[in-house]
């Protein structure tokens, strides 16, 4: 079972966001100079082929990079779910969110929660609003603790 700390869930990153911003502006850089180099020499068609290629990639890459945007931000939304929940455990428990780890990076049914003081399982209201805590024991814990 895997569980994700509090440092995790605030500070995870997708990286791969970051790269497809270089590859985006380097195929636009790549782009602007083979258009430029063509309109200085309008007789070769072999530029206007290969900016054609590179604005097709590029669109191709922009589409990716907004595909991402939009998953980002759901995750986003979802990670900022978690971490308020996490908040309001550690509250009830009376301990700081940086001691506890929850089996999720979203919210969701079955979640567990791993503190200093044991392991809960948060068991939400029909409309999810509220939850309750309720104390577990685990017969066979193999954990396995994701940290950032």
């Amino acid at each position: 079972m895997t569980f994700y700390t509090y440092s995790y869930l605030t500070t995870h990153h997708n990286t791969w966001q970051y790269v497809r911003i270089g590859l985006l502006i380097a195929l636009l850089i790549v782009f602007i100079g083979l258009f430029v180099y063509y309109l200085r020499h309008q007789w070769n068609v072999k530029y206007k082929d290969l900016s054609i290629i590179t604005a097709t990639l590029l669109l191709l890459v922009l589409g990716l990079q907004i595909n991402g945007l939009v998953s980002l931000q759901s995750a986003t939304k979802q990670t900022g779910e978690i971490t308020a929940t996490v908040q309001q455990v550690a509250r009830q428990l009376h301990v700081k969110p940086e001691r506890l780890s929850i089996n999720a990076t979203s919210t969701g049914s079955d979640l567990l929660v791993k503190s200093p003081k044991g392991y809960y399982r948060l068991v939400y209201s029909s409309d999810g609003s509220a939850f309750v805590l309720e104390k577990l024991t685990l017969a066979d814990p193999k954990i396995k603790l994701v940290k950032e």
